[in-house]
């Protein structure tokens, strides 16, 4: 064969090598755009957060005045507030439309995708409180964790309407994530208090079901009260929803970077 032949074939088998090449660094670049996962190929710093609208399907949750269910007003919010975390963080739902969710299964999908943080949403659907009264809960259980985090405030009947759920045990619930939790809550409040439409906000400690068993940090943030009609309109305001959302990253930012 002659020699030009040769090197013209040597050339193109280089050439395709080459190309090779770059079609493999194409495809690996291109399977990190997907959503990273713990425990895989996920890139240094990304943080997965969970985000539980509460309620759905035929769990209604409150009702306001003028007919606004809990389950449609927290997921407009929840939806918000992912597309607020999304570009820094993983977010995982623990549903995606309206259709009920089981709070263990809630807490499962959680710990499956071995979360960093976890953030329930519900409002306050009590004709007993003000328009603008939110809380920013974190599991405990006073019975058996006085010593730890004392919590006077607990108030058993009061979590019980709300339809959160009653008292429980510890459960799976691991003590090591109780302060990080509240570490978490009085971060995301410290945010929220510096909206000039919240009236108050207070971090209290209470055994939610919705809580339990989780193996991350994790809170419940309650929008006020649906049944006032002020709240009501409050929380079918997008740009009050989009700041709400803004203040909760915030907070999560403060918790993360301390």
């Amino acid at each position: 064969m002659q020699g030009t032949d040769m090197t013209a074939i040597t050339k193109s088998h280089k050439k395709i090598k080459q190309l090779t090449v770059f079609l493999m660094v194409v495809a690996v670049a291109g399977a990190g755009i997907c959503c990273p996962t713990r425990g895989s190929a996920e890139p240094a710093g990304i943080k997965t957060v969970v985000i539980d609208p509460g309620h759905g399907g035929y769990d209604h949750g409150a009702r306001g005045p003028a007919g606004s269910l809990e389950k449609s007003v927290i997921f407009q919010l929840a939806q918000i507030l992912a597309a607020a975390l999304a570009p820094e963080c993983q977010v995982v739902w623990t549903r995606t439309g309206d259709y009920q969710v089981a709070l263990t299964r809630r807490a499962s999908v959680a710990n499956h995708h071995k979360a960093d943080l976890f953030i329930s949403l519900h409002a306050e659907g009590s004709s007993m409180r003000g328009e603008n009264a939110w809380s920013v809960f974190y599991f405990s259980d006073p019975n058996r964790n006085a010593a730890l985090v004392p919590e006077p405030k607990f108030q058993e009947n009061v979590l019980t309407e709300r339809g959160l759920g009653a008292a429980v045990p510890w459960g799976l619930t691991d003590a090591r994530h109780q302060q990080e939790s509240r570490i978490l809550a009085e971060c995301v409040k410290s945010k929220l208090a510096g909206s000039p439409d919240i009236g108050g906000i207070m971090v209290s400690a209470a055994a939610l079901r919705v809580l339990e068993g989780l193996e991350m940090p994790a809170i419940v943030i309650e929008t006020g009260n649906l049944a006032h009609p002020a709240t009501e309109k409050q929380l079918n305001d997008p740009d009050f929803l989009t700041d709400i959302a803004a203040r909760i990253k915030q907070g999560v930012d403060v918790y993360l970077t301390r």
